[in-house]
C-alpha cells in the first residue's frame, strides 16, 4: 500500500509562467517602497502587481498575485495608520 493510501492518484504539470512577474517597485516589510539607492520615500507604499514579485520573477499559475495583494494592503493600511499617531 502505497504511504499515501489506496489511488486513485492524479496529476497535473506545473510549469511556471511568465504572468505576474514583472519587476515592479521595491518594498520593505511594512509595504513602503524604496528609491533606487534602498532609501525609503516617504509616505509612499505599494502592493501586489505594484511591488516586486514575491515569487521570485516565476508565475506558478493564475490567481498568485491574490494572496500577496490582500497581505500587503493590509500591511501598508495598518503601517499607514500607525504612522500619523
Amino acid at each position: 500500500m502505497p504511504a499515501l493510501g489506496p489511488g486513485p492518484f492524479y496529476a497535473m504539470k506545473l510549469i511556471p509562467g511568465d504572468i505576474g512577474t514583472f519587476p515592479g517597485l521595491r518594498v520593505d516589510g511594512h509595504a513602503r517602497v524604496l528609491d533606487g539607492q534602498g532609501a525609503l520615500i516617504s509616505g509612499l507604499y505599494a502592493a501586489r502587481n505594484d511591488m516586486t514579485s514575491v515569487m521570485g520573477g516565476t508565475c506558478p499559475g493564475a490567481g498568485i498575485t491574490i494572496g500577496p495583494a490582500l497581505t500587503f494592503g493590509y500591511i501598508a493600511a495598518r503601517h499607514a495608520a500607525s504612522a500619523g499617531r
